[in-house]
């Protein structure tokens, strides 16, 4: 099995260090169910460095965009805080 971790992700590697046990199947456990939180905050962050460059810096959405691999659309939308991802309904909806 490839335990080899994408580059941003690899401070996670310590979740896997040393043997196999109990507690290492929990800290996997908890990090997976904390997903939806490290979305949100890599969200959170990504739309504060945008608006960071367009406001303070002036760079405009049509120069962004390629770097970001998205359109300026997309961009502008970021800046907004838009979520392309679709919405979870609440419990028992």
């Amino acid at each position: 099995m490839d335990t080899a971790l994408p580059e941003p992700f690899r401070a996670l590697e310590s979740l896997i260090a040393g043997g196999e046990s109990a507690d290492q199947a929990k800290k996997l456990t908890d990090a997976l169910a904390a997903v939806p939180d490290l979305q949100r905050w890599l969200r959170e962050q990504r739309q504060h460095v945008v608006r960071t460059l367009h406001e303070r810096d002036g760079m405009k959405y049509t120069d962004l965009a390629p770097v970001m691999g998205v359109t300026p659309e997309r961009v502008s939308g970021i800046a907004r805080g838009h979520n392309r991802s679709p919405r979870r309904s609440a419990k028992g909806d």
